[in-house]
């Protein structure tokens, strides 16, 4: 038995001992959907199960990992996050949350309360445990977690890396610096537009978000979020670092996805954005003619970070971002194991938010990185 088995057995007996109720916190590419696909096969034949997710596309994915380990006599119900929530009095034997995090909101959560279910196994690469859900009940999703489906079973990024069950990663940091000489951001108002640098830009933001800081409590935390997501905003779309990323691309070999919270950036630098701004029929073109190798790059924001299996991904491009282990997890863990080292590139631009952010990030995770000045020295350090 090999490890990566191994610790699907263990996480599967966990779950057993828990009284079937729990979740399992394991990062990508363990085979999560297998364990819950075994869980599946102890049920009888006729056993109601319902498939929670976050997004339509994991239908997919989960109707191929029914297929690949033969689990298709038992009928299983897939329903998303955003419809299931609003239902009242039906009944499962057992409830599949995948990436459970995601529903651990006000509104998602009040499924778990409003209908009734004999097992719940719970899945997620990590939680976010910190995370606010009520700030007036001060409620943190680990609260949430705890409450309605605790972790039974932890296997991290370390452990994976330490073990070899998950692939062996290089991480290239590379430093971006501000353009502080072109004239290349919109300002201003649209009765009275101008163009600014980058470093204009950012100064203003930040000082913005810094003055909210002071502002008295009744509209102090409306103009922390407003200020706070305008200078996200700009770093996520850099026209700068758009140019990075398109240099860095033809330098890399094999197939590549690129993740940033920018759709309007991702299209600037690749025409294969898998996005919600497409319909289903172009979403699902591009992931099959990037699985067929038709196309080598790919990029997206959310809808293939978590529960997508990308075929034969040597490179993940981390272009922007914001300051969640999770979704550091999810977007690398895209790299399944295939016995060779992943490559994972991440920029971080100098003397801003994106500091903190890539900080927050590799909290608890003890990589090693690669630094790189800047696109350049990755070049050359790629060779």
């Amino acid at each position: 038995m090999d490890k990566r088995q191994k610790i699907q057995e263990e996480a599967l007996a966990a779950w057993l001992n828990a009284n079937q109720r729990g979740t399992l916190e394991l990062i990508t590419g363990l085979g999560k959907t297998k364990i819950a696909l075994d869980a599946i096969k102890l049920l009888p034949i006729n056993a109601k199960i319902l498939f929670l997710a976050e997004q339509t596309d994991r239908e997919t994915d989960l109707k191929a990992e029914q297929i690949k380990w033969n689990v298709l006599q038992h009928k299983v119900h897939f329903a998303c996050y955003q419809s299931a929530w609003k239902w009242k009095d039906t009944e499962w034997d057992l409830v599949i949350a995948d990436e459970i995090h995601d529903s651990l909101t006000q509104q998602y959560s009040k499924f778990y309360r409003n209908n009734k279910f004999t097992r719940i196994m719970g899945l997620s690469a990590t939680v976010d445990r910190r995370a606010m859900v009520n700030e007036e009940e001060a409620l943190l999703k680990g609260h949430l977690l705890d409450e309605l489906c605790p972790v039974v079973y932890t296997y991290t990024m370390d452990e994976g890396q330490t073990d070899g069950t998950s692939r062996k990663l290089d991480v290239y940091v590379i430093t971006h610096y501000l353009n502080n000489t072109e004239v290349i951001v919109p300002g201003g108002s649209k009765e009275k537009p101008f163009l600014q640098t980058e470093q204009a830009a950012y100064d203003y933001r930040d000082q913005l978000f810094r003055n909210s800081l002071h502002l008295p409590e009744g509209i102090k935390q409306f103009k922390i979020r407003t200020t706070s997501a305008a200078r996200a905003k700009l770093l996520y779309e850099l026209p700068s670092k758009v140019i990075a990323t398109k240099k860095l691309i033809p330098k890399l070999s094999g197939k590549t996805i690129i993740f940033g919270n920018s759709i309007d950036a991702l299209e600037k630098i690749t025409n294969n954005v898998v996005s919600s701004r497409n319909s289903d029929v172009r979403n699902t073109e591009l992931r099959k003619s990037f699985d067929a190798g038709r196309i080598n790059v790919i990029a997206s924001f959310k809808k293939l970070k978590q529960g997508a299996n990308l075929k034969g991904l040597d490179n993940v491009i981390i272009h922007s971002y914001y300051g969640k282990t999770k979704d550091l997890i999810q977007r690398i863990g895209r790299l399944r194991q295939n016995g060779e080292i992943g490559k994972v590139f991440i920029f971080v631009t100098s003397r801003t938010q994106e500091i903190k952010w890539f900080e927050g990030m590799f909290e608890n995770i003890s990589i090693t990185k690669i630094p790189c000045n800047n696109v350049e020295d990755c070049i050359i350090k790629l060779n």
